[in-house]
């Protein structure tokens, strides 16, 4: 049973260590023999006094002291393998121990406290709530059950409600969130901005999921700490290593990778990853001889992660990361000896390394991080085209926080305030025609033009500050308020930004949302920022969300929403940019999810509905990326050494621009396409099946798992979008890919 409710807890000392205190199993009758206890799989949940969620606390069974012990996860969870009766010591840095007995599959949540809260009374007022209305923290293990993502946590993200489900690999975050544009919406890897999450062959993303501890999706609604961003957050948080040394490899027709973890003495714990793609190798012998397509370098790529982790006394601890890929490829798109025109190049790759020390003492928390970018795009076409941006970024970030039982007639009060700067330097070398802004058509394909000319250096300084206080007004109802104020120094403009959130618990299993606030994201891809004066992008959200969580493992959550889109970023007429669109985004959304013995089940729909008008008198049109309607289900089953699992996927096409003819242009000795209506078209409903097995096994001192990811099993090939022929006489359908197989090995030492 969780703590749903306001609760006297009274503690009890417990040797040098603390925790509530728990019932004893029953002892046999002296009359009787002691009988094997049964073992069950046992779920459960860490907290600390206030309700939050306490991560990466140890969990062993007490008599069993050369067990491997288990650590919780971000959200606090943790399950173990362990009979009935027998006692969970439960332990964290700064907390008191922690006891719990196992009477059947869940144990009531755990509550650990400090030093100075042993034998007092404390109020434990519910559970920790999700980051906002609509958000949900998905566990790295979990999300390796969901079929057709190939073990890719990230990629998994297709799975949950609001994201807009593409086929078409994108560039920038590659992530859409509620119809929006990739660009609205920012990934972060521990707090900072990473440019890219998915490689340019669409299938993977750039940090292999065994490194990551945990995944937030945020689609609105965010607080004070996250900005720069006008529709949603994805972020990340790398794990610590084992404890215990270990190496792992993977093999797989997509990629390849290597891990070792372990730790250096008593207070040093590390993590090191190191991945390749496989796929160059494979692609060149399954594209047949008669494709007029020479591939001079085969997609290829190259992730690296490293974390360490060091405990520097009781309160501070030191944390050193570092994220980096290498993406590359170039094809010529034709044999002929005209070649060289038709030559295409790309190569995307970063650095980010981070330094971070956490401070916990009695009420205060504090982060202090220092985290640099390295970052270089480079893609040339043909001759004449090309662009080059090399940008070496700085960013200091502070964010404390304090919390106090009471104050000012409120309970549970915590103030939290922060600031962050990024300063850095782009070097910038473009020569390309007008960049093709979002739902403007296509031009005509020009090879020699290169009407955006560029060569320079821009400075980049962007200064942000927050803070806000949440408190709970009653025992039932929990306010925050808070401003975020972003100064982007590139436009000369500051923006401010209110925030706030109400929370009602109504009963035990449920409990309504209400988030409003303001957001920005700065002038910052291609040629945004090539051009002085052009001001952020803006938004107001309002979302109303409910939860209801009939029992352990179960709950069902929905939301509804509003978004108000304003300065979008459009062409004036003389091709200039501007800040002169609008546009809005309705939508509804639903997840269910199941954790229960074997069992993982997941259920997500969303309903939204995105427009914009791009200048003053202008119709009102689709957004290119409106997907009304979007469904997953997922279900897996894992027991001894099998896992089973399938999904399956319906969502609606995109929008597109049909073209209706064209004319020649002599002097250019081009055609010119006539364009219908703007996205007055959309591509059909795409659905398919995706299947997942998995097989364990030890093989000496190593454990082998055996794994075939099959996407779109029976085959389904629907439209994606259409192209033209070079007069656009012709139409061509780009369809979905028919079957996707991932098969693999992976095995761990």
């Amino acid at each position: 049973m969780k703590l749903l409710h306001r609760t006297a807890v009274t503690l009890a000392m417990l040797g040098a260590g603390s925790a509530l205190a728990q019932p004893q199993p029953e002892q046999p009758a002296p009359d009787q023999p002691a009988t094997p206890a049964a073992t069950v799989r046992v779920f459960g949940r860490v907290i600390d006094a206030l309700g939050r969620p306490v991560r990466n606390a140890t969990i062993r069974i007490e008599g069993q002291p050369d067990a491997k012990p288990i650590r919780t996860g971000r959200d606090g969870t943790f399950s173990i393998d362990a009979p009935i009766g027998a006692t969970l010591v439960v332990e964290q840095k700064a907390f008191g121990v922690g006891l719990a007995t196992v009477t059947g599959a869940s144990v009531d949540d755990i509550v650990l406290l400090t030093e100075s809260q042993l034998g007092e009374t404390i109020e434990i007022d519910s559970e920790a709530p999700a980051v906002a209305p609509g958000a949900a923290q998905l566990d790295r293990k979990e999300l390796q059950r969901i079929p057709g993502t190939g073990g890719d946590i990230v990629k998994a993200l297709t799975a949950m409600p609001g994201v807009v489900n593409l086929q078409i690999p994108l560039g920038y975050s590659g992530v859409v969130i509620r119809g929006s544009s990739p660009q609205d919406s920012k990934v972060l890897i521990d707090d900072f901005e990473v440019p890219v999450l998915f490689h340019n062959v669409g299938f993977r993303a750039v940090t292999p999921a065994e490194t990551i501890q945990s995944l937030d999706y945020i689609p609105g609604g965010f607080d004070v700490g996250y900005g720069r961003a006008s529709s949603g957050i994805v972020s990340l948080t790398t794990r610590p290593g084992d404890e215990k040394r270990s190496a792992q490899a993977e093999i797989s027709v997509i990629d390849g990778g290597l891990l070792a973890q372990g730790s250096i003495g008593a207070k040093t714990r590390y993590m090191a990853a190191l991945r390749r793609s496989t796929i160059d190798f494979v692609l060149p012998s399954i594209i047949p001889d008669s494709v007029d397509l020479s591939l001079t370098t085969v997609p290829r790529y190259w992730d690296e992660q490293l974390r360490i982790d060091h405990e520097i006394n009781k309160k501070w601890n030191l944390t050193i990361s570092n994220v980096g890929t290498d993406d590359i490829f170039e094809l010529y798109a034709t044999k002929d000896e005209d070649a060289a025109t038709k030559r295409f190049f790309n190569r995307t790759r970063f650095a980010r390394l981070t330094a971070a020390a956490r401070y916990k003492d009695g009420p205060w928390n504090a982060k202090l991080a220092l985290s640099g970018l390295l970052q270089q795009f480079v893609f040339e076409a043909g001759l004449y085209q090309r662009i080059e941006v090399i940008t070496p970024m700085v960013t200091p970030r502070a964010d404390f926080t304090h919390t106090s039982e009471k104050a000012g007639g409120l309970t549970n009060v915590q103030w939290r305030f922060g600031g962050e700067l990024q300063a850095g330097r782009a070097a910038v070398d473009i020569a390309l025609p007008i960049e093709q802004r979002e739902g403007e058509t296509m031009a005509a394909y020009d090879p020699k033009d290169v009407s955006t000319k560029f060569n320079g250096n821009i400075w980049i300084a962007d200064f942000t500050s927050w803070g806000s206080v949440s408190a709970n007004l009653d025992r039932r109802i929990r306010g925050t308020v808070g401003v975020r104020t972003d100064y982007y120094g590139r436009g000369e403009e500051l923006v401010v930004q209110p925030r706030g959130e109400l929370k009602v618990q109504l009963t035990k299993p449920w409990q309504l949302r209400l988030a409003a606030g303001a957001y920005s994201r700065p002038p910052q891809y291609q040629s945004e920022f090539l051009q002085e004066g052009v001001q952020a992008e803006k938004s107001k959200q309002v979302i109303f969300g409910g939860q209801y969580e009939p029992r352990d493992g179960a709950r069902v959550q929905a939301s509804v929403y509003y978004t108000d889109r304003t300065d979008l970023i459009t062409h004036n007429m003389d091709n200039s940019l501007g800040n002169n669109g609008r546009g809005t985004t309705t939508g509804a959304e639903l997840l269910a999810t199941y954790r229960g013995g074997p069992w993982f089940a997941w259920l997500s729909y969303s309903y939204s509905h995105s427009t914009r008008v791009d200048a003053p008198g202008a119709e009102r049109r689709l957004f290119s990326f409106d997907q009304p309607h979007s469904a997953n289900a997922a279900v897996s089953w894992q027991k001894g050494r099998w896992q089973l699992g399938g999904r399956f996927q319906l969502y609606s096409g995109l929008p597109y621009t049909p073209v209706m003819g064209s004319v020649f242009d002599n002097d250019r000795n081009l055609y010119i396409p006539l364009y219908a209506d703007v996205n007055s078209e959309r591509a059909p409903i795409h659905h398919q099946l995706d299947l997942r097995i998995d097989y364990s096994w030890k093989w000496g001192p190593t454990a082998l798992t055996a794994f075939l990811d099959v996407q779109n099993v029976y085959l389904n090939e629907s439209v994606v979008t259409y192209f033209y022929s070079y007069d656009f006489s012709q139409r061509i359908a780009f369809k979905s890919l028919p079957l996707i197989p991932s098969i693999g090995i992976r095995g761990v030492l």
